[in-house]
């Protein structure tokens, strides 16, 4: 062992090894395995950023020297989970050549990429002309971009230095019959010959959570293709705080996520296009749709201001760049267009999920409720709209939940009652490893109504339950290294890692919480505009969450009025749609700037209303 001297001087060798195979990388001495991972682009969980406080970075080390297991490291792992050399990355340091294995239980995320039906008149932003121009003459000498500028019939054209050094031989090679990508009155590229049906774009909808990008052509408007990922930025927590945070408290740490999200939108990209045999320079525009906090990291703008009051953000309007302005290793030709945010909480996403609804330009009073690591909030019609933001999603993405997981492979998605019997899917039909967000709803609903957990929140103990059912299932009660009641979903002979899966009085607490703050927000736009529960005509529900869950279940706890139940429409990834709807027409992003200028965001925390009703909201209301 080093005795600490010159520690971190001295270089060693981690082999990393996956299913993919395994990776060499060196740090210095002292390094934790988290650093390790960032610095060399390596995914791992990690929810709260690194923080030591989620427990949820386990790593197998198999061989080598590391730091002690501190007794804080040791309360989240099991006793077999210690014994197979499981550490948390962000706890071990190393000390010496090392080998880590990571177990891939990133494979077959569920992440939702399908929206609802449109109809859209396809008029992009962005079109290709095929022209055929006058060959210059002695008693014609007009300048090669005039010549292209009167044939388009535009004035006072706008070109960049790219096109204009490749200008001239590309008319002369074609003999002065070419195709021109054009934005109004700005020339893009010019190409030989009739390539004007070569024209594609790509949609984009960035979550906290995953990232979607669908492949548009922008002649027909079909959706050629879709590809996604899980956000390579998770590695820095889970939630909007905690990479603001890493942005704050590391000289490099906006340049690591901007860098880091940049790259992984062109490798998607480039995804798509090899994929269906398109050329990179033939995708000539990109419409991004996300929060306001991942779009400020996409431009290395700092968020910094966002994350305390008076939470304001860098730029909400809508912003539209060169591609390679952005680093993205697209066509010099492509350009990148930035639906607008609402507020600091309310972004992009949420605005283009309004256009995929259609609420903005109904009579009828609709409600939309957006629940991924946020909760954003929406009410109105085409008169007026409000809206909220809450800080109430990460328990249901399977943060702050001892055994909560992300929508990935493995994760229980279901529980059912059969009799006396419970049951349980998981995703991807694999040996369960954790519990995701619609499985946490189903599991604490069916606690509720077994009356083994009360009103108030509180899981019961044997002796109070006296439902019949619930009696039989109590032997499923029990107490947790860290002394926490808890309800076993699994037991550690059935599951995937070897250890139990439980939902602790802790979790359950977690979810009243997040329940709590939607309910509020809900009641207090409801309040805001003056109208009662039963005059909302739709609930919108947006994103993976609000298709997945079973809506009779999110009734139960609380999640959603209950007075909407037959009025439930899940808009799939809505933001998606508002995004591709952008795409295909010029009409439909300007639309954007309109709903922008008529939300009105409302502070919650400057509301006094919303604390008596977040209070209120804690308890489960009995069926």
């Amino acid at each position: 062992m080093d005795n600490g001297q010159n520690l971190g001087s001295r270089q060693y060798t981690v082999r990393i090894l996956s299913d993919e195979g395994h990776k060499d990388v060196t740090c210095y001495g002292g390094s934790s395995l988290m650093d390790i991972f960032r610095q060399n682009n390596i995914y791992i969980e990690a929810p709260c950023g690194g923080k030591g406080i989620c427990g949820k970075c386990k790593v197998r080390v198999r061989n080598g020297e590391v730091s002690d297991m501190t007794h804080l490291e040791s309360q989240f792992l099991s006793h077999k989970e210690k014994q197979d050399g499981y550490r948390l990355a962000c706890m071990t340091g190393i000390l010496g050549d090392t080998e880590v294995v990571m177990e891939n239980y990133l494979e077959g995320a569920q992440i939702m990429s399908t929206g609802i039906e449109y109809s859209v008149d396809i008029s992009p932003q962005i079109a290709k002309k095929y022209i055929e121009l006058d060959v210059p003459s002695v008693d014609d000498q007009r300048d090669d971009l005039k010549r292209l500028a009167d044939a388009l019939k535009t004035e006072a054209p706008e070109a960049g230095i790219f096109l204009i050094r490749r200008l001239p031989q590309v008319l002369r090679d074609s003999d002065f019959k070419v195709t021109v990508a054009y934005d109004g009155n700005k020339i893009l590229d010019v190409d030989k010959g009739d390539t004007s049906d070569k024209i594609y774009g790509v949609a984009i909808d960035i979550g906290t959570t995953t990232v979607v990008c669908y492949l548009m052509n922008l002649i027909t408007g079909a959706q050629v293709d879709v590809i996604s990922g899980l956000n390579v930025q998770r590695t820095y927590g889970d939630d909007v705080i905690s990479r603001i945070q890493y942005t704050m408290e590391n000289i490099d740490g906006l340049s690591r996520l901007r860098q880091g999200i940049g790259n992984q939108i062109s490798e998607l990209i480039h995804g798509l296009a090899r994929k269906n045999h398109i050329p990179i320079d033939d995708i000539y525009n990109v419409v991004i749709a996300g929060n306001t906090i991942m779009s400020h990291l996409l431009l290395g703008i700092t968020p910094g201001h966002i994350a305390a009051a008076p939470f304001t953000p860098v730029a909400t309007k809508a912003q539209i760049y060169n591609a390679r302005d952005l680093d993205l290793s697209l066509g010099q030709a492509s350009r990148v267009f930035v639906l607008p945010h609402i507020s600091g909480y309310v972004g992009s996403d949420i605005v283009a999920g309004i256009l995929a609804s259609g609420m903005d330009r109904s009579e009828d009073v609709s409600l939309m409720i957006d629940i991924g690591t946020n909760g954003e909030i929406v009410l109105g019609n085409k008169d007026r709209m409000v809206c909220c933001s809450t800080a109430a999603g990460p328990a249901f993405e399977g943060a702050n939940i001892r055994n909560g997981m992300g929508g990935i492979s493995g994760a229980i998605n279901t529980i059912t009652l059969d009799g006396e019997k419970l049951r349980y899917t998981t995703i991807g039909d694999k040996a369960p490893l954790g519990i995701c967000g619609s499985g946490i709803v189903d599991v604490v609903a069916m606690l509720l109504d077994l009356g083994i957990v009360d009103e108030t929140g509180r899981l019961l103990d044997e002796r109070e339950i006296e439902s019949e059912v619930g009696s039989k299932l109590a032997c499923r009660l029990r107490k947790v290294e860290d002394g926490l009641s808890a309800f076993t979903i699994v037991d550690e002979g059935s599951s995937g890692t070897g250890g139990s899966i439980v939902i602790t009085q802790k979790d359950i607490r977690e979810v009243q919480l997040a329940k709590a703050a939607i309910a509020a927000g809900i009641k207090v736009l409801v309040s805001k505009i003056g109208r009662e529960m039963d005059e909302i005509a739709n609930l919108y529900l947006a994103g993976g969450f609000g298709s997945y869950i079973d809506k009779r279940n999110a009734i139960r706890i609380g999640l959603i009025p209950p007075e909407l139940q037959h009025r439930i429409i899940a808009l799939g990834n809505a933001a998606g749609t508002g995004a591709m709807l952008s795409l295909l027409s010029l009409a439909e992003y300007e639309r954007t700037n309109t709903i922008k200028a008529k939300a009105e965001y409302v502070e919650l925390s400057s509301t006094p209303e919303f604390q008596n009703e977040y209070v209120d909201s804690m308890y489960f209301e009995s069926p």
